[in-house]
């Protein structure tokens, strides 16, 4: 039996996020991420942001990380 259910990933993710303040957050981290010299405090300060703006949804794109960084 084929399972057909997308596994989320951080570009789903951001898709279905309706606060268009987060949504360009999360547009900058996955950028920020793609680049082939990005440092460690570019990232944080990214998440910081996220953090502050919405701490539930911080938890929920490290575990989308983690997952992709496998």
């Amino acid at each position: 039996m084929e399972n057909t259910v997308e596994m989320e990933t951080l570009d789903t993710y951001i898709r279905k996020v309706e606060n268009q303040e987060i949504k360009g957050i999360l547009l900058k981290l996955k950028n920020e991420m793609r680049k082939p010299d990005v440092t460690w405090e570019s990232v944080k300060t990214i998440l910081v942001s996220v953090e502050q703006k919405n701490p539930i949804i911080l938890k929920e794109i490290f575990s989308l990380l983690i997952k992709e960084s496998e």
